[in-house]
């Protein structure tokens, strides 16, 4: 059982390079071939990682000027961003604290300050905070005075657990949070770990400001591992193309995080996947870790991870396709009611997503346009295309 799919040569050079290993170019001029290193290293999310191990080797003379300067160009646009979003989350997280919602940074912005030699090397398209679910309308009147908007999406009890919010700050630069109250949409994974246990062992994030507390290690690395499996069945989007499969950067965050932990909390991370029965989503995320970085996993948190034992409710992410997934999400739910209003959630969003969905459609279009999106899940669903993930 194992998501994602094989590792291919770019991939390979690509992880050669952020490795330290020897990597040289071999595709000479090559325009097509560069094109493709480029592309994959866009998509992955490294091209600053990959400027500044070029700029710390010495011998890269076999490496093009074109990809050279590629990298060192997304490593400079991606400092510029950092320091106006640094600025930007102070404040946004001071906001939040005044307003009694609390925020935790979650995800890339968490790893990006207290794991990468410099934040800006950990690209990422908006910054994660988690707050206490009984906070949602004091953390929306906070950003809302901040001059930010709530971006339309499909909403309600069951359904979604975040909403994104933008702010469009002057030149060419936007802001994005994206703001949970509980880690993942899906009912298989919402509730593997609270905002007030994660509060508990969250850790100062200084560059954020007085304010700022980040996800600790140990959760990180949990939390690293529940996002990947997330993607197994939703696709990660660049330049509109919807894409399956593993990012390098989610695989380094990881690698990062498992080298720079100590046994203790090596331990404790084992310890709490086989309690969150969550050990099948963790172990596949630290073997394909190993593959593409060489991450050394101690052999009793494998085997603890590997143990036997009845199959967990989260591995329907790594065993089968979108169908699969979200039968798994109908039976996380305890009680036939809330079953019920997820689905009705699912298939019948509230009529401002409809409009906002279909601006151009008159309001007697919408009967028509929710048997559209009924009709559109169900033919997704029945098609949906397991192999693509890797199972």
């Amino acid at each position: 059982m194992e998501h994602g799919v094989a590792i291919g040569d770019t991939e390979r050079l690509i992880c050669s390079v952020l490795r330290q290993a020897q990597a040289d170019w071999r595709e000479g001029d090559d325009a097509d071939a560069m094109a493709r290193f480029l592309a994959a290293g866009r998509y992955h999310g490294v091209l600053p990682l990959l400027d500044a191990e070029f700029r710390r080797r010495k011998a890269i003379e076999s490496w093009p000027r074109e990809i050279l300067d590629a990298c060192h160009e997304a490593a400079l646009s991606g400092a510029m961003l950092e320091l106006a979003r640094r600025v930007e989350n102070r404040q946004v997280i001071d906001a939040l604290v005044a307003a009694g919602a609390t925020p935790l940074v979650l995800k890339g912005a968490a790893l990006a300050y207290r794991h990468y030699p410099n934040p800006a090397l950990r690209p990422r398209g908006d910054t994660d905070f988690l707050i206490p679910p009984q906070c949602r309308e004091a953390a929306a009147s906070a950003l809302a005075a901040l001059g930010y908007a709530k971006d339309a999406g499909v909403e309600g009890e069951f359904v979604s657990y975040q909403a994104t919010w933008t702010r469009e700050a002057g030149n060419g630069i936007g802001h994005c949070l994206d703001v949970h109250w509980r880690i993942n949409n899906s009912q298989m994974l919402a509730r593997v770990l609270t905002y007030d246990e994660i509060a508990a062992r969250a850790a100062p994030l200084p560059p954020l400001g007085p304010n700022a507390r980040a996800v600790g290690d140990v959760d990180a690395l949990l939390f690293a591992c529940l996002h990947r499996a997330g993607h197994a069945n939703a696709p990660y989007y660049t330049g509109g193309v919807a894409h399956f499969g593993d990012r390098a950067i989610w695989l380094y965050d990881i690698h990062l995080l498992v080298t720079r932990m100590s046994g203790a909390e090596l331990d404790d991370f084992a310890a709490r996947a086989m309690a969150k029965r969550i050990r099948t989503i963790c172990a596949d995320a630290l073997r394909r870790s190993t593959e593409w970085f060489g991450t050394p996993i101690p052999q009793r948190v494998a085997d603890i991870l590997n143990a036997p034992g009845p199959v967990e409710p989260s591995a329907r992410y790594l065993s089968g396709g979108r169908a699969r997934q979200m039968v798994g999400d109908f039976l996380a739910l305890d009680r036939w009611s809330d079953r019920a209003g997820w689905v009705k959630e699912l298939a019948f969003p509230s009529t401002d997503y409809m409009r906002t969905k279909y601006p151009d459609a008159a309001d007697a279009w919408l009967p028509i346009l929710y048997a559209r999106r009924g009709l559109t899940g169900v033919s997704r669903l029945v098609f949906s295309r397991d192999a693509n993930h890797g199972h």
